[in-house]
């Protein structure tokens, strides 16, 4: 009887154990935000997406298209002049004061940690001369950068401008490529921030919540949020764990709760329900007549336990079957057609010496042995 009890007390606590991991590898049911894109952000794979495409109000999100270009395109230990147009810049900031100056890094930091408007405007001014200038700067830079063809900004810090808007997609695309940065990853994830400045002295924490770890998520490794009426709450953040790194993406939440709510259930379907595969290099694929060959390795990601099969068209697109939605993993080359080199006739020739040559020796042995042998005969008889 004992052991019956026993049994069915570890099958009830494999049951929901299995229940619990099951609940966590799931695509999430409902999300709250308008807008959500998951993003591996090593391969470029959309892993989660809702009204990816529709255009929206970023909101502080823009702040990271701010950093990352400010971090590949200006020093960062360059002083910056503090001027009376950043210094006057409304909404949340780092108490700026004009003329004095402070280092390009750290209004980076004040602009990502405490969401500082001021410092953006800063950071535009010192880099592009005006915000207009750094405007179509940056949407050049991340055209040409991450690949987007849907954001159009016109100012560094996101405040409302109809003319100023992104897409979840295009986000991810942003979020991803900066990531790869280890100077805007280090910004990134910055918890705290001793901020020295000559109208403000202080500690900054972070504005997002589960990289300030106030909202514990150990797998977190950075991000930005964001908030302004036209908007609702936008919110980016990145994780990782031993086999796989994400971007989560949401715009249009109604309230933090609901974001910081949409981006676990996200974060635990990605980090959870993916797995990472490689296509050896030399690898061939058929399509019709057309042959098609992987150059290098090729990595994608995929669903845990999903075995979707891989295809190629005729343009050599590689691609597979992701919920639904055809994702790119690459572009292959064609396969050199292989023809039997042609021989010259100078090659001819050449080939024709060469046997005459090889055929020389041969000849002349035996007109020696027939000379040898006409002299043994002649001896012989007398």
């Amino acid at each position: 009887m004992k052991k019956i009890i026993i049994a069915i007390i570890l099958f009830i606590l494999t049951s929901q154990a299995a229940s619990a991991n099951a609940e966590e590898n799931s695509k999430p049911s409902k999300l709250y935000s308008e807008s959500a894109v998951m993003i591996d952000t090593d391969t470029g794979t959309i892993l989660y997406q809702k009204n990816a495409k529709r255009r929206m109000t970023p909101a502080s999100i823009t702040k990271v298209a701010t950093a990352i270009y400010a971090v590949e395109n200006g020093d960062l230990d360059s002083m910056v002049t503090i001027s009376k147009n950043a210094a006057e810049t409304e909404g949340s900031s780092v108490y700026l004061l004009e003329g004095e100056q402070l280092p390009l890094k750290q209004l980076i930091a004040g602009m990502m940690i405490n969401s500082g408007n001021d410092a953006a405007v800063a950071i535009a001014e010192h880099l592009d001369g005006s915000v207009e200038n750094f405007s179509r700067n940056l949407n050049e830079f991340l055209k040409e950068k991450a690949g987007v063809n849907n954001t159009h900004f016109t100012n560094p810090h996101g405040l409302y401008d109809k003319e100023h808007y992104t897409t979840a997609e295009d986000m991810a695309h942003i979020t991803s490529y900066a990531v790869k940065n280890p100077a805007f990853q280090e910004l990134s994830s910055l918890k705290e921030y001793e901020w020295k400045g000559e109208g403000w002295e202080t500690t900054l924490f972070n504005h997002h919540k589960m990289v300030k770890g106030e909202l514990v998520y150990p797998e977190v490794t950075g991000g930005k949020n964001g908030f302004i009426e036209e908007s609702k709450h936008t919110l980016v953040t990145t994780a990782a764990n031993e086999s796989l790194s994400v971007a989560v993406i949401l715009l249009k939440a109604q309230s933090k709760k609901a974001a910081y709510k949409d981006t676990t259930s996200l974060l635990d379907y990605g980090l959870n329900g993916f797995i990472r595969n490689s296509i050896p290099a030399g690898k061939i694929y058929k399509a019709g007549d057309k042959e098609f060959i992987s150059g290098n390795e090729i990595t994608y990601t995929s669903l845990i336990g999903d075995d979707a099969e891989l295809t190629v068209d005729r343009t050599g697109r590689l691609t597979q079957l992701m919920d639904g939605k055809e994702q790119l993993i690459g572009e292959l080359p064609i396969v050199p057609e292989q023809t039997e080199p042609k021989e010259t006739k100078q090659g001819q020739e050449s080939s024709t010496v060469k046997s005459q040559l090889v055929l020389y020796p041969v000849y002349l042995y035996a007109a020696l042995l027939l000379i040898a042998g006409t002299a043994f005969l002649r001896n012989k008889k007398s």
